[in-house]
């Protein structure tokens, strides 16, 4: 698993589009000049670039038992479960949706030991469609001294496969990952407490969504 952390002001994860689709933007402005076709092609670069983009995050609210976004997003739901996929326990689904002009890359909630459980490479489906159950998923617990936290990632269509730079050792608001325009489910266990409403739009690293009742 690599371990460097992407601060880069576009993250790595975009490179594998950027760079091509930026020297053939280049060759072709320097051959035939900005013709339609150059043009579009700047407009295309523009947008890859944007929605690679990886501004540095500084939580104001973060404290000892906060629990921050993982990923900008709005809450489409908040679900009280009996049979928390964490521990089998009553807990909290915390059901986050993304789109292209969020920033996509994934922050870590906790301080905690990261651990990508499962990824299942899949199709990239449109959320609504009866198939999205194949769309490509990942489980990412972040176990901490005073609790753990499931997050659940699932992809929408038209996007790029999900990607994590980290496993281990992990601080909060540390990037972990890269997940573009998807589903995200944030599970808490019982002994924690929801700290935003449906429709609330959250920055990943900065806005809390919830605390731990319980603290070390």
């Amino acid at each position: 698993m690599n371990i460097r952390t992407d601060t880069f002001i576009i993250s790595r994860n975009g490179w594998d589009i950027i760079a091509p689709l930026g020297v053939l933007t280049l060759l072709l402005l320097l051959s035939i000049g900005l013709e339609f076709s150059t043009f579009c092609l700047l407009l295309l670069l523009a947008f890859i670039i944007y929605i690679h983009r990886n501004p540095e995050r500084i939580s104001t609210f973060g404290q000892n038992g906060s629990i921050l976004a993982c990923i900008d997003s709005r809450v489409k739901e908040i679900i009280s479960i009996d049979k928390s996929p964490i521990d089998g326990k009553p807990g909290f689904e915390i059901v986050l949706e993304s789109g292209y002009t969020d920033v996509a890359v994934l922050r870590a909630p906790v301080n905690a030991i990261m651990h990508v459980e499962k990824l299942q490479r899949g199709a990239m489906l449109s959320s609504k469609s009866h198939l999205s159950e194949l769309n490509e998923t990942a489980d990412v617990r972040f176990s901490s001294p005073v609790g753990d936290i499931l997050i659940r990632h699932s992809l929408d269509s038209w996007t790029r496969p999900l990607r994590f730079s980290i496993e281990g050792e992990i601080n909060q608001n540390q990037r972990y990952g890269y997940m573009l325009s998807g589903r995200t489910s944030v599970f808490l266990p019982s002994n924690s407490r929801v700290a935003v409403k449906e429709g609330m739009t959250l920055k990943a690293g900065e806005s809390v969504i919830g605390f731990f009742s319980e603290t070390a």
